[in-house]
């Protein structure tokens, strides 16, 4: 039996690049690349073009292909450590950039991962129309002095007032040049599904914590006040993102 599409009812026949294209294309990385899955498997990779078979044609080339080509502009700046400014709409757009990352990453080994962390309702849910992040998911980015590529998973889980493992995480961490991207998303009992996440420390180059209606029937997003611009470079202070989790 083939495999179905992480985003669609399609049989698998397309291979995402874990990073793009273009993204290779600029850094030109010569080292080998770290990748990480858990505490059971890491891995260094002689070939920066990582490709994992997860997708079909159909999303690889259409609305995924249009997330890449609406990130590429600020991107590129950012890995190669040039100043940006992040206006509230492409924070929003990197945001779905490195939650679909964090999607293909796991979903990428059916074979130690049977069930993914993601639902099929997180997963269908980004694409158009509704172009939706999952509920409880936070994203930072950070800026690194040197350049690296890096990508890592691990899951976590807690209590909440007093009931074990009423939570279950999923944190994936990025690095592309000088840029670092750390997602988190949270899958909580349903009693605590109207909790918000609140991380141990607020940082100062939080991307857009996404909260949305609790469940996957509703996708309407709940009223935030006007996300202020962020600054990325050199001169800005950017936190450790690991210390959050």
């Amino acid at each position: 039996m083939s495999r179905k599409c992480l985003f669609c009812p399609n049989p698998v026949d397309s291979a995402e690049h874990l990073w793009s294209d273009w993204i290779l294309e600029d850094l030109k990385p010569v080292e080998p690349i770290h990748i990480k899955f858990g505490k059971t498997f890491a891995k260094w990779v002689d070939d920066p073009e990582v490709r994992i078979k997860c997708v079909c044609q159909k999303c690889n080339n259409g609305w995924m292909s249009a997330i890449e080509s609406e990130n590429k502009p600020h991107m590129l700046a950012m890995l190669n450590d040039k100043p940006t400014v992040l206006l509230p709409t492409q924070q929003k757009l990197l945001t779905r950039w490195a939650v679909l990352k964090s999607m293909i990453l796991d979903g990428s080994s059916p074979q130690r991962r049977p069930i993914p962390f993601y639902t099929e309702c997180e997963r269908t849910g980004m694409k158009p129309p509704s172009r939706s992040l999952p509920v409880n998911t936070l994203t930072w980015i950070g800026r690194l002095e040197v350049k690296a590529f890096h990508a890592g998973l691990t899951n976590t889980f807690g209590g909440i007032n007093g009931i074990p493992k009423a939570f279950q995480g999923c944190v994936v961490t990025i690095i592309v040049g000088h840029l670092v991207i750390q997602v988190l998303t949270m899958h909580v009992l349903p009693m605590f599904a109207t909790n918000r996440i609140r991380p141990v420390d607020k940082p100062e180059a939080k991307l857009a914590s996404t909260r949305l209606e609790t469940t996957c029937a509703s996708r309407t997003p709940r009223q935030h006040q006007k996300k202020p611009l962020l600054l990325f470079g050199s001169d800005t202070r950017t936190p450790t993102l690991m210390r959050h989790f």
